[in-house]
């Protein structure tokens, strides 16, 4: 089963959209093969395995307690990915 990120913020369009790209970057870089969505913190699929975004707005979401949620503070800034990344590698790991 593929790895799928959704990434939130409040409308789903600006911040969610930068960090996503961001993200995107830096998981090209690490050769780690996930897919990054988008989608406002209303929105969130029911099935979702990492969940990050705002710390202002993922801390408050409900989520499935399966569901790993990484807050970010700067979403611009590579380094804020860092401990999703971890994860994202020793999750993929596993799975080989």
């Amino acid at each position: 089963m593929a790895i799928t990120i959704i990434f939130v913020c409040d409308s789903g369009l600006v911040s969610s959209v930068m960090g996503a790209k961001v993200l995107r970057n830096r998981l090209q870089k690490e050769h780690l093969h996930v897919t990054v969505e988008t989608f406002r913190a209303k929105e969130i699929p029911t099935e979702t395995t990492f969940l990050i975004g705002p710390r202002k707005i993922v801390s408050d979401l409900p989520v499935d307690s399966t569901c790993k949620v990484f807050a970010v503070d700067h979403l611009l800034a590579a380094a804020s990915y860092d401990d999703l990344i971890e994860t994202i590698r020793n999750e993929l790991m596993q799975r080989d």
